[in-house]
């Protein structure tokens, strides 16, 4: 199983970053088996959505969608702005071909500046995982009080947390077989 994290900060993100790390260390501590990666937004420049042909973006984008495609199973994450997902990982969901997700498992992991937050993710992106068939943890790895060290994340509370939502999502993803469950709506 490959298991892709997508940090979706356009700035340079510790906390949200070390979620997403804590939760992928946690789902290859489960299964060995499970093949982690990280695609950090912020290191990546990425073409504006604009419903051009995948062909037409470029090499950077394109290799960016081939992880995903590729890929069975994903933990987005991003800080809260404005109550909601970055534009930057919004824009990455636009990009996103509608066939690559379908079926496959997700989790939702975001950061914010109080414990206020929380629901911008659950209702924007949880209503594009929707239209994409994706199966999703149902709760946001949410957590807005808590350090980073060396990359780390300093209380062991929310570490713990992370790596269980990580294992949940393997457990998710082999549940559902990247099979599509309901109607297929395309």
């Amino acid at each position: 199983m490959r298991l892709l994290g997508i940090c979706g900060s356009s700035a340079s993100s510790r906390r949200t970053k070390a979620l997403i790390e804590s939760a992928l260390k946690g789902a290859q501590s489960g299964n060995q088996e499970v093949e982690i990666d990280i695609v950090d937004l912020s290191e990546h420049t990425l073409n504006f959505c604009d419903g051009r042909p995948i062909e037409s973006y470029t090499q950077e984008t394109q290799d960016i969608l081939n992880k995903i495609e590729r890929a069975d199973a994903y933990i987005f994450g991003s800080p809260m702005y404005r109550g909601s997902m970055t534009g930057t990982l919004k824009n990455l969901i636009d990009l996103i071909p509608n066939d690559y997700l379908k079926g496959k498992a997700a989790g939702m992991a975001a950061t914010g500046g109080s414990d206020h937050h929380y629901l911008g993710m659950d209702l924007g992106f949880r209503s594009a995982m929707a239209f994409f068939q994706v199966h999703t943890i149902p709760g946001v790895l949410y957590h807005s009080k808590f350090n980073v060290e060396d990359g780390n994340i300093v209380e062991e509370k929310v570490r713990n947390q992370a790596e269980s939502f990580g294992r949940d999502l393997v457990h998710l993803a082999n549940m559902t077989g990247g099979h599509v469950l309901g109607p297929s709506l395309y």
